[in-house]
This record gives C-alpha cells, sequence and structure tokens, in this order.
C-alpha cells in the first residue's frame, strides 16, 4: 500500500506540473529503484492526464546500466497533441518546459499497422516487419518538468512519460531502402550537435518495435496506427527555447523545428 501511495503521489506531480506547463528542481518523491516500480507511476499518470496516446518513444537504457536494470530499453507514452506532421518548406514550433528538460532527437519514426491478436511469446525483429505499415524521418521532442530528469538513470526517466513532449514527423522512406546506413545528423542553430546510423543502435528501429511487443505482452497498450519513436540516433541534445534544430537523414531527406515554450 505504502509503494502504491508513492506511485500515487509522483504520478499527481507530473501530471499537474504539465497541465501547469511549469517545471521544478526536485523529484517529487522518493525516486523509483526498478523499472516495474518507475511503469507502475508512469501507468498511473497515463489514467490521471487522460489524453489520447498516439505513440510511443522508446530510449536506450545506458550500456552501464544494463546489468542493474534488466533492460536496454524503455518506453513512454507521445500524446495526440504532441505529434506535429512537418509540410515541405516548414519550421513549426516545437514546445519543451519553462524551468524543466528540454531536448531534441533525431529518430526514425514506425507506424503500426493491423496487430497480432496476443504477444505473449517469444518475437524476433524479422516477425515483428508485418505489423508495421511505414518509417518516416523526424525528430522527439525530450521534455519533462523535472528539470533533472536525464541524470537520475532510466527509472527516473521512465517515471514521467520516458520524458516525452513532442513528436515531429517528416518525409516516408521506403523499407526497402538500406536507411540503416544513412548518415544521420542533428544541428542546432546550424552547428552540428551530433551525427551516428541506425545501424549502430542496438539491433535497430525494428528492434524497438521488438522490444514494444515484449512490453505489450506486460499490459503497454499498444494499437494500430500509434507512431514508434524508435531512438536518437545521434544522442540527446539539450535545446533552448529559439533554437532552430534540423535533422538529416542520407542525402536528400531533413526535417527542421524551433523550439518554443510549453
Amino acid at each position: 500500500m505504502a509503494e502504491q501511495a508513492t506511485a500515487e503521489r509522483i504520478a499527481r506531480a507530473f501530471v499537474a506540473a504539465r497541465q501547469a506547463r511549469e517545471g521544478f528542481a526536485d523529484y517529487p518523491g522518493t525516486m523509483p529503484e526498478t523499472l516495474d516500480d518507475a511503469y507502475a507511476i508512469q501507468t498511473r499518470a497515463i489514467a490521471l492526464f487522460d489524453r489520447p496516446i498516439a505513440g510511443w518513444k522508446v530510449g536506450r537504457v545506458p550500456d552501464a546500466l544494463v546489468e542493474r536494470y534488466g533492460a536496454n530499453r524503455l518506453a513512454g507514452p507521445i500524446f495526440v497533441d504532441n505529434v506535429v506532421h512537418a509540410e515541405a518548406g516548414e519550421e513549426p514550433t516545437m514546445p519543451i518546459f519553462r524551468n524543466g528538460f528540454g531536448a531534441a532527437e533525431a529518430e526514425y519514426l514506425v507506424r503500426l499497422g493491423p496487430l497480432p491478436p496476443r504477444f505473449d511469446r517469444a518475437w524476433s525483429n524479422d516477425e515483428v516487419l508485418p505489423y508495421i505499415s511505414e518509417i518516416r524521418v523526424g525528430i522527439e521532442i525530450a521534455s519533462s518538468p523535472f528539470a533533472g530528469i536525464n541524470e537520475h538513470g532510466p527509472a527516473v526517466t521512465i517515471s514521467d512519460f520516458g520524458n516525452n513532449n513532442g513528436l515531429l514527423i517528416g518525409y516516408r522512406i521506403s523499407s526497402e531502402e538500406d536507411f540503416l546506413q544513412w548518415p544521420v545528423s542533428l544541428t542546432i542553430d546550424g552547428e552540428v550537435a551530433g551525427t551516428g546510423t541506425a545501424g549502430a543502435m542496438l539491433d535497430g528501429p525494428i528492434g524497438a518495435v521488438r522490444f514494444l511487443f515484449e512490453r505489450a505482452a506486460k499490459g503497454l497498450p499498444l494499437a494500430p496506427g500509434q507512431w514508434i519513436s524508435t531512438g536518437a540516433v545521434t544522442g540527446v541534445h539539450q535545446v533552448q527555447p529559439g533554437a532552430l534544430v534540423e535533422a538529416r537523414f542520407g542525402e536528400t531527406l531533413g526535417v527542421r523545428c524551433s523550439i518554443g515554450i510549453a
């Protein structure tokens, strides 16, 4: 009962801060020590927030913490009103929390098609491919009211919606293209903040989808049409309001936005 009460208090604090659009410096309670505790907070916060879920972000657990937490990825919800579709030539404003944490990440985005009736079995990357309807390029906005969310490990990140506050959806790519080896870069105000390739990320974007199938077997509510933000290809790069962010994928594709206040 004490653990349930603690999860309730933390979930309510994060939801209230997101609704007030204002950040804070100190974690609102005892930090969760396990991923199960963290997902319990997240699940309660989703119910309290009471907004439609458009998809899920997948993040990487640092290598040094994988053994401690027993997982190499984490998940958090992306809500419908935080999803923006980028049109050609446009530069939408994507918000971060005032006095909170804010970052931008270049990511491949996967959209789910019709899903299997059951998830409770072992999955391989090849076995999840038939359930993917499209792949696009995009930018995830990682932002939380808790200014220190990125300093305390994956359980704290999970507890506030996986540190997500937006998804910018860009151009569609063919699943037959060898995009795993495309060079990807993220620039902030014209300066390169990070580079990488999807092929260097664990088992790639499809592996992120497989991870969510495994989470769905434990109750995560995957649904057809949801978007999966599959992981930061070039790293997590902090941003400030007014910054111009651009993610480039391969030789021709790009998406960009400016950073605002939630």
